[in-house]
């Protein structure tokens, strides 16, 4: 195969890769995604995952704000920090980032371009040519060696135990919340998923926990002792809001961090906070409050009960579970959105959607029901028959033209697909405005 000559070749040639998180269902056993096959590929990269720590966090909610949360958190005490999540909200180049940084479209060619020759051999032996996820994990973690980072931070794809991911040996992991979701992949109970996040814990290593439920701790608690792991619980109310700002135990001062809005995001700047400490504790220092400060200052969390003032208001947010639509639900009295509220909301088909649904109702009083993705999400004339309210408007950004219309805050929620597709609408929309603000001055 040719050199691919730029981000678009980049692009096309992605789309060749089984990607998972494209389909609406499929088989998750170690027939269809081996470790092993990520394993073998990492190897032939030159096992770049060992050339740097890292910091590996799964969870059913609170794993994507947690991951990046820590990095500003490391990279605020002066660490050069790599970082890998998905999925992405706007740009795929989102999901690898290199000191704060999303990877350049160059540098992905780049290292794909080098690559190529193994991909190519793997092309020809059965089996052994990686998905689309164990692709951007294998580039994530060539990037990363590269650039030489001091640590990285990696958020699990799916479950743990055969993620791509779990091919580091990270001596800290983090497990941040569990619930009911993909059942139909990582089991029907809350013991049977926390096994398979467990899947992530090595010998010996740190696990930080959020506040999990009883069944799911006692599983992890387990999973722990037989692999002689430090097991850390983490009070999700240990950060508390107070209307100088934010307080935890430790902290001489209230630190203003604008991004962390609601009961969620705090809990998950506990739990960062604890990896932190830990991170730290292994290169023999503590944390300084003013590196802390100054990280929370400038904390950007996309996606994650994030407010654009308008008018009119609008929060975006990629809840998607019953128990993270409870907690938007709980932290909208504390942000004051006014009254009435337009709901943009799209979900994927494989969703529990009924409790869903019920919560949504709650947070809303006018519905747009649309579609964030042509395969996986329900359709929104289905979202409209069972809770019989609202509008159907099939494109999102019709839907958002059509609320902003209406001039009513406006929620936006049920996928971080949606998200994503709304706040790329929204900026553009504003980009546009502040022009011919600037043109008519």
């Amino acid at each position: 195969m040719n050199p691919l000559a730029d981000y678009r070749a980049f692009e096309a040639y992605l789309n060749s890769f089984t990607n998972y998180e494209r389909k609406r269902q499929f088989r998750y056993d170690s027939q269809t995604v081996p470790l092993e096959r990520m394993r073998s590929f990492v190897e032939e990269l030159g096992s770049p995952h060992r050339a740097f720590p890292s910091v590996h966090i799964t969870g059913s909610k609170g794993k994507g704000s947690t991951t990046l949360i820590l990095e500003a958190l490391v990279r605020a005490s002066g660490f050069a920090v790599g970082t890998y999540t998905s999925p992405h909200v706007e740009e795929l180049r989102e999901r690898i980032r290199c000191r704060g940084e999303s990877i350049s479209e160059s540098d992905l060619v780049r290292i794909t371009n080098e690559i190529l020759p193994i991909l190519e051999r793997r092309s020809s032996r059965p089996g052994d040519f990686p998905t689309f996820f164990e692709l951007m994990t294998g580039l994530a973690l060539f990037h990363f060696a590269r650039e030489r980072v001091d640590h990285a931070v990696i958020e699990v794809g799916l479950g743990g135990r055969l993620d791509a991911t779990n091919v580091v040996d990270a001596p800290i992991v983090a497990i941040t919340s569990i619930g009911l979701e993909h059942t139909r992949i990582l089991g029907s109970t809350l013991g049977a998923i926390a096994r398979e996040k467990a899947g992530i814990i090595k010998d010996g290593a740190t696990v930080v926990v959020g506040n999990l439920p009883r069944e799911a701790r006692a599983v992890i608690g387990e999973v722990g002792q037989e692999r002689k792991a430090r097991v850390i619980d983490v009070d999700p109310d240990h950060v508390i809001a107070n209307a100088d700002g934010l307080r935890w135990r430790g902290m001489p001062w209230p630190v203003a961090a604008p991004s962390i809005r609601g009961p969620a995001l705090r809990a998950s700047l506990a739990l960062a906070l604890d990896l932190h400490a830990e991170v730290l504790a292994r290169e023999g220092r503590a944390p300084d409050p003013t590196a802390i400060t100054e990280a929370l200052r400038n904390l950007s969390l996309p996606g994650r009960v994030e407010l654009f003032e308008g008018p009119p208001a609008v929060l975006i947010d990629g809840a998607h579970t019953a128990e993270s639509f409870a907690l938007l639900a709980e932290c909208l009295p504390e942000l004051a959105l006014p009254s009435p509220r337009t709901v943009i909301f799209s979900i994927a088909a494989d969703k529990n959607v009924e409790p869903i649904l019920d919560l949504v109702r709650t947070i809303g009083d006018d519905f747009l029901w649309t579609r964030a993705d042509p395969v996986r999400s329900l359709d929104p004339a289905e979202l409209q028959a069972r809770t019989g309210v609202g509008t159907v408007i099939e494109d999102p950004k019709e839907a958002l033209e059509h609320a902003l219309e209406r001039g009513h805050s406006i929620v936006v929620c049920g996928s971080l697909y949606l998200a994503g597709t709304i706040r790329s609408a929204l900026r553009s929309i504003q980009r546009a405005a502040e022009e011919r603000t600037a043109q008519a001055s």
